[in-house]
């Protein structure tokens, strides 16, 4: 008996010591986020950033190629070290880290430019699903080119790491990443022989306002009141929302989600057969659905704090913007737009790099008559405008004669199937800024106007070797404008009545405009519509940026 006593309670004593107590909880191990991997691009001529969790306290020794660095962890086992530039290079070089008895080896890395690839649907729009993606996924085995995609994700909060991994680009690789960040960065590593890294951040319908920071939005009044505020709650208490997001699920959002799923997909198919679609929308239940962050895409902040704030660490060269069609009517894109580029700035710390805009192109059927205001983004296309000329080492690229066809189903597409002039422009506007090649790369940019009699006179700057009548490219989907005459100008007396007006080209950086109808003109408008018909070009076959001349 007193045997089988000693017996259990020893073996209570081992069970009881093999629990786990708050001392016995395994320290954090070594690690790296999810953008230091195996065949990641870093930055060349920059210091680069390490970092990453090991034990608190241990000392994380660093080595990429020649570099050598050393961190100690904090008391939350955080980590960071800088090593000393690394000029340009091809060679597959390997990081090894190490901390106590921990060793990670981060392998195949290349020293080139990384851009960050970000925006809403068009930036997301992969390869595979452009006009030309089979002839182009066919020549993209390009191992100096690599990607890296950030996880569909939302956060109420700013998140420390994502998920992802690094890929060399191949056919399979490149055809679901950004169409437009691909054909950039073909142009990129083509002109520069440097290894390129593209970081896709970006989600179709995402307004600018969930790309910023809580603080970044915050520091403006008016932005604090329109796009933080409202949902400040939420973001306060997510736990409460997500509950009563869950709730709403279980009792019919479910089913509804799904339904309306296989709506539009139904549509979509009776669409591209050009068959006649009749079927009502599914109804949503009778609660309507409560707002949830790691839900929804909508939510002011969410996408800063998931996709950009785990970047911002990664030294880049710069970053390409296509959004704006979720902003449209929005009377403070601009200084929202400028709030999240001084924002990414100040956070990645390594001063005012290069922030390349695609100005919204034109969509659906062409308004022939270019007095005829019919709202749509030519506000926007202005707003983008007013940040590129507001805030240094901003670029933007032209892309009013890159949008859709006449073709009824393309039309009411916002997604044009042509992406590659987007990303050769964008490579343009680059080869300005961070590259400082010579030779054109804008379109014309209207310089000053001047009321001479019963016309006004436009001087424009960016004419390069003459303006011109010009066409789009042949890829474009744009339909082909006349081109007898310089077509897209409209003009207007005091009164802002606009009537279509005669324009020609004068000199090889002017244009005279004027209409017989009114004598005594005050404003010129060029190209100010949803989808106008222009043909104003210059030598480097790059289009005239629409522009007006009177203000609201």
């Amino acid at each position: 008996m007193n045997i089988a006593r000693s017996f259990f309670l020893l073996l209570a004593i081992v069970s009881l010591a093999a629990l786990p107590t708050q001392a016995q909880q395994p320290a954090p191990t070594l690690r790296l986020p999810a953008i230091l991997s195996d065949h990641m691009v870093i930055q060349r001529d920059t210091p680069a950033r390490v970092w990453g969790w090991a034990q608190p306290g241990e000392t994380v020794t660093i080595t990429l190629g020649q570099a050598t660095a050393t961190a100690k962890a904090d008391d939350q086992g955080e980590w960071s070290a800088t090593l000393a530039k690394l000029a340009a290079s091809d060679a597959s070089l390997e990081m090894i880290v190490k901390s106590g008895a921990d060793t990670l080896t981060v392998r195949d890395i290349l020293v080139g430019d990384v851009w960050v690839c970000s925006g809403q649907s068009n930036m997301a729009f992969q390869l595979a699903n452009c006009a030309d993606g089979p002839a182009e996924l066919a020549k993209a085995q390009r191992p100096e080119m690599r990607f890296f995609q950030v996880p569909g994700v939302s956060s109420g909060t700013p998140l420390a790491d994502t998920k992802g991994q690094w890929v060399v680009c191949t056919p399979a690789t490149a055809k679901g990443f950004s169409a437009v960040g691909y054909y950039f960065g073909r142009e990129i590593q083509q002109s520069q022989k440097v290894p390129v890294g593209l970081i896709g951040s970006n989600q179709g319908a995402s307004r600018a306002q969930v790309w910023l920071s809580r603080e970044a939005l915050a520091a403006d009044p008016d932005l604090n009141k329109i796009y933080l505020q409202p949902f400040a709650a939420i973001l306060d208490n997510p736990e409460e929302a997500k509950a009563a997001h869950e709730k709403w699920m279980k009792e019919g959002g479910e089913k509804y989600q799904q339904d309306r799923r296989a709506w539009f997909s139904e549509r979509f198919m009776a669409d591209k057969k050009k068959e006649p679609f009749t079927k009502p929308m599914p109804q949503p239940p009778a609660t309507p659905e409560p707002l949830n962050v790691t839900e929804q895409t909508g939510f002011s902040t969410v996408l800063f704090n998931a996709r950009i704030n785990p970047l911002v660490n990664f030294p880049i060269r710069g970053a390409l913007w296509y959004q704006g069609e979720g902003n449209v009517n929005d009377a403070l894109y601009d200084r929202l737009l400028s709030a999240l580029i001084t924002d990414w700035r100040t956070r990645w710390g390594i001063g005012d790099f290069p922030f390349l805009i695609v100005q919204l192109p034109n969509k659906s059927k062409q308004q022939r008559d270019p007095a005829e205001q019919l709202g749509g983004w030519a506000p926007i296309r202005e707003r983008q405008f007013k940040v590129h000329q507001n805030l240094a080492n901003v670029g933007i690229v032209a892309s009013i004669d890159l949008g859709s066809t006449e073709d009824p189903i393309e039309n009411n597409n916002l997604h044009p199937v042509e992406k590659e002039n987007i990303g050769k422009r964008l490579a343009l506007v680059a080869g300005h800024y961070p590259y400082g090649e010579k030779g054109e790369f804008s379109g014309p940019i209207l310089g000053k106007s001047s009321i001479e009699g019963a016309k006004i006179e436009l001087t424009f700057d960016h004419a390069a070797d003459g303006l011109k009548i010009g066409t789009p490219p042949k890829t474009s989907l744009t339909p082909q404008p006349p081109v007898d005459e310089l077509r897209g100008f409209a003009i207007a007396g005091a009164d802002k009545k606009f009537v279509a007006a005669k324009a020609i080209i004068v000199a090889p950086d002017r244009v005279s405009v004027w209409s017989e109808s009114v004598p005594k003109p005050a404003f010129v408008r060029y190209g100010w519509q949803l989808s106008p018909v222009v043909n104003l070009y210059n030598s480097a076959d790059l289009p005239a940026f629409p522009f007006r001349t009177d203000t609201d």
